[in-house]
């Protein structure tokens, strides 16, 4: 499949993220999902391509904005569904890349607060 999107989240989101749900403040991983992540991945799936999610620039990865965002999404899509439509480029930290396809691949592992 050809790459047809991208999200770069350093520019489309924050440099600076939050944690799990948009009451424990700004830029959480709920509203990562619900107004940015979702609605672009939702569009790859139907027309059938790759959405590129650009991790670079970013202060850091909090688990539950991770959590609460790719987390839930692989929860209500599949793991399968969503490791089909995203692909990830991180050049400066192979290990945080690596921990979000983790999360995406066993979301259950980690707890998610109702």
């Amino acid at each position: 499949m050809e790459i047809k999107d991208k999200i770069t989240i350093k520019t489309d989101f924050s440099d600076k993220l939050g944690a799990r749900y948009r009451t424990d403040g700004d830029f959480s991983g709920q509203q990562f999902l619900e107004d940015l992540l979702l609605p672009k991945f939702e569009k790859a799936v139907e027309e059938k391509y790759l959405l590129l999610i650009d991790l670079d620039g970013v202060w850091g990865y909090p688990s539950s904005f991770t959590s609460g965002s790719f987390g839930k999404l692989s929860l209500e899509k599949g793991a399968d569904l969503v490791l089909k439509h995203l692909t990830f480029k991180s050049e400066e930290n192979a290990i945080r890349l690596e921990e979000i396809v983790n999360e995406i691949k066993d979301p259950k592992k980690h707890e998610h607060r109702k």
